[in-house]
């Protein structure tokens, strides 16, 4: 399938106003990609800052019909890895890793950022739209936790961020057709390694934040709802959805 790829000069949020078009057509394969977007968000309540023309900001529409809605956390390890196999080919000299569950670092910064709205129908994913920034040639950031930066920031070069948009597009169907292949053969196992082996922090031991207290933990993995696996000095394994902890970076 080839992406239809609309460019405009400004919307709230590209999920947003993939949503509103979802209403009235049917966005399987669409692409929008924002110049400025007045109300980008990140995950829960957070927005996403990006200044005007400088990132790549948008969204994209895939057809999950084939994934199974108790496994929709596939999609959520399929996505970053489209995105680090791209980086990996227009910034070869850099390491880029995902934060669980889906955020994309490199030497401790972030500098992508995922976020998947689906609708489900019955027991099967229906439609999933996958908004996605990455700061590109941003020189300056707010001072947050994520310790955001650019790829600029890290290389020092200006990216074209038409090549690397199409890049991105390219890889992210890949991911979705190996998902789907997998879905057909029910092995995820080649993709849940990969993303394992791409997770920031996998086998080491980190400092996270759990209802307030700091703690040193081993991460040992994910389970198969995408809960973070994380094991204590005794041995101890405790599990952890997204609201229930944060990195101490």
């Amino acid at each position: 399938m080839t992406l239809k790829i609309t460019h405009i000069e400004q919307t709230d949020s590209t999920n947003a106003y993939l949503q509103r078009l979802q209403a009235t057509t049917d966005i399987s394969g669409c692409a929008v990609v924002a110049c400025r977007q007045t109300a980008g968000k990140g995950m829960g309540s957070n927005t996403w800052e990006s200044a005007e023309g400088q990132n790549l900001t948008f969204s994209i529409a895939f057809d999950m019909s084939f994934l199974p809605a108790a496994m929709q956390f596939q999609l959520s390890k399929a996505v970053p890895l489209g995105i680090l196999k791209a980086l990996k080919e227009s910034v070869p000299e850099k390491t880029f890793k995902i934060k669980w569950p889906n955020d994309i670092y490199c030497e401790n910064h972030k500098i992508g950022g995922i976020l998947i709205n689906s609708t489900i129908k019955g027991t099967m994913m229906d439609v999933s739209i996958i908004g996605i920034g990455l700061n590109v040639n941003q020189l300056e950031f707010q001072d947050w936790p994520t310790h955001p930066a650019s790829l600029r920031n890290l290389t020092g070069k200006t990216y074209d961020l038409e090549p690397l948009l199409h890049s991105i597009c390219q890889h992210l169907e890949a991911e979705k057709e190996r998902l789907k292949r997998c879905c057909e053969r029910n092995d995820f196992t080649a993709m849940h390694d990969d993303y394992l082996n791409h997770l920031f922090s996998y086998h080491a031991w980190t400092e996270y934040e759990i209802a307030g207290n700091r703690k040193r933990l081993f991460m040992e993995g994910i389970d198969d709802f995408g809960r973070l696996q994380l094991s204590d000095e005794s041995g101890k394994i405790s599990v952890f959805d997204i609201k229930e902890i944060k990195f101490i970076i």
